[in-house]
């Protein structure tokens, strides 16, 4: 069958298939060719070219591409999301975009989910299980693992204990700035203690000194008779003229 002739709808879509993305696991990474479905991929598995590479494979390549595949991927989960967390089946979505990317299947991985498994032993990333804890890497489920990137640079470590200097030295001053009020209320107790001591003493002397008032006995009082006022007669006028 040939190919289809240039400028044609046929060639066109031809290449408009060839540059989207294609199914990861007919790929090969040795030979850098993406093959549309499983029987292409069939054919060129049983191509000379692709055998002749296959049989010039050594397991230094194979830890090659690993490395290289594991060191894409932490630099792109550092740089899009930091220390944040992100499903990890979300991110290697975003990861597989770049069709130029080592593919898993090169690699001594065979899931995603032992490769998260190997990055969390490894203290790399960590895993986020909303399960079981004690379920194995086989029983997890890729869609449910959230993982978040662990920078241990130096420029990451240095930050960090600047940040615990900070909150170490804020704490201290609060509890500085507690133990000075603990002592203020301390001493204003203190203080009201000793005035109602004092008031209690003063009181205490003014009941001493008080004059004790004398005892009145009865007081009898004679209150004599009112002296009779004898009425004084008008004398008559006789050299008054009528």
């Amino acid at each position: 069958m040939g190919s289809a002739e240039y400028g044609t709808a046929k060639y066109l879509s031809k290449q408009l298939k060839a540059k989207g993305l294609q199914k990861l696991r007919f790929y090969c990474q040795v030979c850098q060719k993406q093959c549309r479905d499983e029987n292409g991929f069939k054919s060129h598995s049983r191509s000379p070219s692709h055998m002749r590479k296959i049989s010039q494979l050594t397991p230094q390549d194979v830890d090659k591409y690993t490395q290289e595949f594991e060191k894409d991927f932490l630099r792109l989960l550092r740089l899009s999301h930091g220390e944040k967390k992100v499903e990890a089946n979300k991110f290697y979505n975003e990861f597989i975009q770049d069709r130029d990317h080592i593919h898993m299947n090169a690699t001594k991985f065979r899931s995603l989910t032992n490769f998260i498994g190997h990055l969390s032993k490894t203290g790399k990333v960590r895993m986020y299980w909303p399960g079981d804890d004690n379920a194995t890497n086989n029983d997890l489920d890729e869609s449910r693992i959230v993982i978040s990137y662990i920078d241990n640079s130096f420029e990451s470590l240095q930050r960090k204990d600047k940040l615990a200097e900070v909150e170490k030295s804020n704490i201290s001053e609060q509890v500085t700035r507690n133990k000075m009020l603990m002592k203020q209320i301390e001493k204003g107790r203190e203080m009201d203690k000793e005035e109602k001591g004092d008031e209690e003493s003063g009181c205490n002397d003014n009941e001493g000194s008080r004059i004790t008032p004398l005892e009145v006995g009865k007081v009898s009082l004679k209150l004599k008779k009112p002296v009779s006022v004898k009425k004084v007669t008008k004398k008559k006028n006789v050299f008054k003229m009528k």
